[in-house]
């Protein structure tokens, strides 16, 4: 080879490792970060159920407009839960376990964690058809609770959400007011939201368990009469 187009190879090679060498730099706080986020998220969580189980016992204890107090911590309870649950899940990285999943079960089950939400909401909140997956259960759980929960969210009192089984995946539909068309290009990325609460983490949590375990999540329509979700998962 000609010796001074050896030189410009080994140049290359040389700027190449030099970006690699500073992108870990950069990246190397981002990760400690994440580390201390998951850290903390963990540590909040057994105060956040004491002062729950706590607020239960007062509000048995206490009724009239005091009743109305305890109820306004109960539900800031629950919502700093999820913030939390939504920062492990996220900063979370332990292998996924692939194992056969009976759809209809994790909907159902799934659904009925949401129904307490749906119901103060005054949604309908419905689920049918069969199929299975393979997947990881909890990931695809929280998966599809997020969805649930952004879906319900969206709706006005009276509306609905319908989760529709199919082989190898569970779409969720809702008749909220759909999603902004200046968010649809990045809603999957962290902290992107259209509501003044939250971190925006829900969607790309629920992204990010179903691509960890070889499926999807994806939009798949949306209007100002409501949208579909589709979570997908390899079939067996």
């Amino acid at each position: 080879m000609d010796p001074a187009a050896r030189s410009e190879i080994n140049a290359a090679d040389t700027l190449s490792i030099d970006q690699l060498q500073a992108e870990l730099a950069r990246l190397r706080p981002l990760a400690e970060m994440g580390r201390m986020a998951a850290t903390v998220a963990h540590e909040i969580r057994n105060p956040l159920a004491g002062i729950s189980a706590n607020a239960e016992l007062l509000r048995e204890a206490v009724s009239g407009p005091d009743s109305e107090c305890v109820d306004i911590i109960l539900s800031e309870v629950e919502r700093l839960g999820h913030l939390v649950t939504d920062l492990l899940y996220y900063s979370r990285e332990r292998e996924p376990e692939l194992r056969p999943i009976d759809l209809p079960w994790l909907a159902r089950t799934t659904c009925e964690l949401s129904q307490s939400d749906a119901e103060h909401a005054g949604v309908e909140l419905t689920w049918a058809g069969r199929g299975r997956a393979l997947g990881d259960t909890e990931l695809s759980r929280q998966a599809l609770l997020n969805v649930i929960r952004n879906a319900v969210q969206a709706c006005r009192e009276g509306g609905r959400v319908a989760l529709v089984i199919e082989q190898g995946r569970i779409i969720v539909e809702d008749t909220g007011c759909g999603v902004p068309e200046i968010l649809r290009e990045r809603l999957f990325e962290p902290f992107i939201t259209g509501r003044t609460r939250g971190l925006g983490l829900g969607a790309t949590v629920a992204r990010r368990c179903q691509r960890r375990q070889q499926g999807d999540l994806a939009l798949t329509a949306t209007g100002p009469t409501g949208s579909r979700f589709q979570l997908s998962w390899p079939t067996a």
